[in-house]
């Protein structure tokens, strides 16, 4: 008899055991749902549980509905009512950070966490805990809280029937997220100090193969030219691409070490690495940067490049776009036009035509085509 027992609770036990492996829809007809997006390279996902208004509108939200306000939930663990609301439904609602940001200009380590909520009419008390296996907030404890933040709930316009997390704002360096259910939305900011970890995934991904390939080394230089930041390490990056391990010597590179220079104001240089770069420019090369020199207010360093680039190749299409460019910068429109009129008879496209035509027509009203 006690070994039909035994064998009946050894049983029962592997049943247990096999039912808590099942792949089961979530209880309580609250599908789990999880949103993500990236601020520069840092991924913020949630991972949350959706429980739906059900024809509760205005019956959610203050106290004695079903979240009420302020730390009201039933505490396993204390017995006394101090949990604030999960923030979803079912398991806790978390967040996760890939790298060191801020949440409403607090900082916060990279991790997961919980998130409980404190609701309030006029104020929502934020809770990010180490908490991330909890059913719920009924083992909530205050001194697993990592960071409380407190923001402002904003009233909706019309009900979400199912409660959802969005990331209504994005910006190069900073996200709200809001979570959202009947008419109450609770946004939160994240803000990430993208350069920084962009610079340290460079750096670490430039010790690897990635960094004896010079395209993928004067792309890490030209990350630091489009932020105007790290403009040392950029030089040290473009003159690896041209002449480290792996380096080459094309237009190309040499034009991003000019350009290395040019951001430092070292000018001498930048000229001088571009004397070297002209030496196997195209036609179409020598013109690109003669246009750059116009933006930068050089003219007559232009109309030099394009007079060589004319010395070299003669009558062709690169040439005469740029003479066009560079006489139009001087004011000598009517010669302008005359290389623009010979550019316009070597145009390959019918859209290329209308565009030349187009500052064909400007020049002719006397107006700079640059």
């Amino acid at each position: 008899m006690k070994k039909v027992l035994l064998l009946a609770i050894n049983l029962l036990c592997i049943l247990q055991l096999a039912q808590a492996q099942l792949d089961l829809p979530a209880s309580a007809n609250n599908p789990r749902a999880t949103v993500s997006e990236e601020v520069g390279i840092t991924s913020i996902t949630i991972k949350y549980s959706r429980p739906d208004v059900n024809k509760r509108e205005g019956k959610i939200f203050g106290d004695g509905n079903p979240v009420t306000y302020g730390f009201s939930s039933g505490n396993f663990t204390t017995g006394k009512n101090n949990s604030p609301w999960r923030a979803g439904a079912n398991e806790c609602t978390t967040i996760t950070f890939e790298h060191d940001v801020k949440v409403e200009g607090q900082p916060i380590k990279a991790g997961t966490y919980g998130i409980f909520m404190a609701m309030g009419a006029e104020n929502v008390t934020i809770i990010f805990s180490k908490q991330t296996e909890a059913w719920g907030s009924f083992s909530y404890d205050e001194k697993d809280d990592v960071l409380r933040v407190n923001v402002k709930p904003v009233a909706l316009d019309k009900s979400v029937e199912w409660l959802k997390y969005e990331f209504i704002e994005h910006k190069e360096k900073s996200c709200v997220i809001a979570m959202q259910w009947e008419k109450v939305s609770v946004p939160f900011r994240v803000d990430v100090d993208v350069d920084n970890i962009v610079l340290a995934r460079i750096r670490e991904e430039l010790t690897s193969r990635k960094g004896f390939n010079p395209i993928l080394v004067m792309s890490a230089a030209q990350y630091c030219f489009s932020k105007n930041i790290n403009l040392e390490e950029a030089l040290v990056w473009s003159k690896k691409a041209v002449s480290g391990t792996g380096g080459q010597i094309t237009f190309v590179t040499l034009r991003n070490l000019a350009t290395a220079y040019e951001k430092l104001n070292r000018i001498s240089e930048a000229d001088s690495v571009m004397n070297e770069a002209l030496q196997i420019a195209t036609a179409n090369q020598y013109t690109t940067y003669g246009r750059q020199l116009i933006g930068q207010k050089r003219i007559d360093k232009a109309m030099d490049v394009f007079l060589a680039s004319q010395k070299r190749y003669g009558d062709v299409l690169g040439v005469n776009s740029g003479l066009m460019s560079g006489y139009s910068a001087k004011g000598k429109f009517m010669d302008a036009v005359k290389y623009a009129e010979m550019a316009l008879k070597q145009t390959p496209n019918e859209a290329a035509k209308k565009a030349l035509e187009a500052q064909i027509a400007k020049l002719k009203e006397g107006k700079d085509i640059n």
